[in-house]
């Protein structure tokens, strides 16, 4: 569980060594998933299972694909570009937050009074990292946030419209799928591909894809089927932290005191709702 986390903290360090090389985040939304469709299709043809959907169901993974898939790796990718990774990533975790918002409001989940004061810490956190004087970075701040809402609607999604029940490889394959077809459609009214890189940024792809696409993947169910979900989620919590810490090895990335106090009241916030 840890090792996934780890994984999913140093993924963003490739991702900026990349942009350094000529890509884009629509580029390299793109390439990891088109990179992940042939593996997943051999494990499905591996493990016999049948790729035979329903028009419905096929409709449901649409809709979650743009939210989890195209929405939230597209705002997250970018928001690399303006913000330091570790920044992006722990913002970006408040995603169980925005999980648990959406609930309450529209499915008319209960509202416990520690999930509101978990709310506030975070919210309180979230403005350490806001410079009013640095535009660009508040851009970048925006874009982390509203990756971890759409991410937070993704997840619902997945459970609501019963979408855990299909197999994991089968889901994978046709949001995976789908996220290829809905960014070459964006590219086609917008240009904004870049096929033009060497060959060193598109080996950091393939990496990418493997390492968040299935080796994290895997360590994280393996994860929750010997902790727990809950227990799970707390690790999952080194995500953030890491991805500070991986930042300013591999990036030189500065973390300054108002940022650590913000990644803290973050991490509080989101240990609070976790824990049982």
């Amino acid at each position: 569980m840890l090792i996934s986390a780890l994984i999913y903290g140093f993924t963003p360090v490739l991702c900026s060594i990349t942009y350094s090389l000529g890509n884009t985040p629509l580029t390299l939304t793109f390439f990891r998933s088109f990179f992940a469709i042939p593996v997943l299709a051999t494990l499905m043809k591996k493990d016999h299972i049948s790729f035979k959907i329903s028009s419905i169901e096929l409709r449901k993974v649409v809709i979650v694909a743009l939210f989890g898939a195209v929405f939230t790796t597209v705002l997250l990718y970018s928001s690399y570009q303006y913000i330091a990774v570790g920044t992006a990533t722990t913002l970006h975790f408040l995603y169980p937050l925005f999980v648990t918002l959406i609930c309450h409001f529209i499915y008319h989940d209960g509202l416990k009074k520690k999930q509101l004061i978990a709310l506030l810490v975070s919210l309180i956190g979230v403005g350490f990292f806001i410079n009013l004087q640095d535009l660009s970075a508040i851009q970048g701040v925006i874009m982390a946030l509203v990756s971890g809402f759409t991410f937070s609607i993704y997840l619902v999604g997945i459970e609501k419209f019963g979408l855990s029940k299909m197999n994991s490889y089968k889901l994978s394959f046709y949001i995976a799928s789908c996220v290829c077809v809905c960014l070459m459609i964006i590219n086609t009214l917008s240009g904004q591909f870049n096929f033009d890189q060497p060959l060193l940024s598109y080996g950091l792809m393939v990496i990418i894809a493997i390492l968040a696409q299935f080796l994290a993947v895997i360590l994280l169910k393996e994860g929750i089927s010997i902790l727990g979900s809950s227990l799970a989620s707390l690790f999952s919590m080194a995500e953030p932290v890491s991805s500070v810490i991986f930042g300013a090895i591999f990036l030189a990335e500065s973390i300054t005191i108002m940022q650590i106090i913000g990644c803290v009241m973050i991490m509080l916030g989101v240990s609070m709702l976790l824990k049982r």
